[in-house]
């Protein structure tokens, strides 16, 4: 059961993460290995690229699955979450450390202004993106960093330290909701 029981969580990780195209590759361990079955373990490790994934009611406690392994790593690359394409996404935790997020990418006005509109059910919100791209303005590249210290509350993303922006402009609420996006697969 030692070595079998990983293989299991591992293979279902892997195929949520890639349920729209690319690919994953994940690591649990615990000692002993029945501990899996309550969701809890010693390491969990997950790489993964090309994903392409939907902002889609997130999970508000997403962090409650992360809380139960004492070493977290997880790494995606060249990978789209709803209207950014992601460079590169780093979520680490050693221990009862606060998480650490680091991430680059971009994203268009349009598709930004798409994804806020809709977001906010703002009537005509499909044609948006299309309107800003006809008047030039849409197509611009928007450099996406987030540098952050995260905390579980109860499982719930709390930001203790630094900041997520596009364009140099804070943007807390879509730094979460890009984790969130990512982290309700495994």
């Amino acid at each position: 059961m030692q070595a079998f029981l990983p293989g299991i969580g591992e293979g279902a990780i892997e195929d949520r993460l890639t349920e729209g195209g690319g690919v994953a590759d994940a690591a649990l361990s615990a000692t002993p290995a029945a501990r899996l079955l309550w969701g809890s373990g010693d390491r969990i490790a997950v790489s993964a690229s090309g994903l392409a994934l939907d902002l889609d009611d997130p999970d508000p406690e997403v962090l409650r699955s992360l809380d139960r392994f004492d070493d977290v790593e997880i790494v995606v690359a060249d990978s789209r979450v709803g209207p950014v394409e992601l460079d590169r996404f780093l979520l680490t935790r050693d221990g009862d450390e606060a998480y650490a997020l680091q991430s680059t990418g971009a994203s268009s006005v349009a598709d930004l202004a798409e994804y806020f509109a809709d977001d906010a059910a703002l009537p005509g919100a499909g044609v948006l993106g299309g309107i800003l791209e006809a008047t030039g303005v849409g197509g611009a590249d928007l450099d996406v960093e987030l540098d952050m210290r995260l905390t579980s509350d109860d499982g719930r993303i709390e930001v203790v330290e630094g900041d997520g922006t596009i364009a140099g402009v804070p943007t807390g609420p879509l730094a979460k909701v890009i984790t969130q996006a990512i982290l309700e697969r495994l």
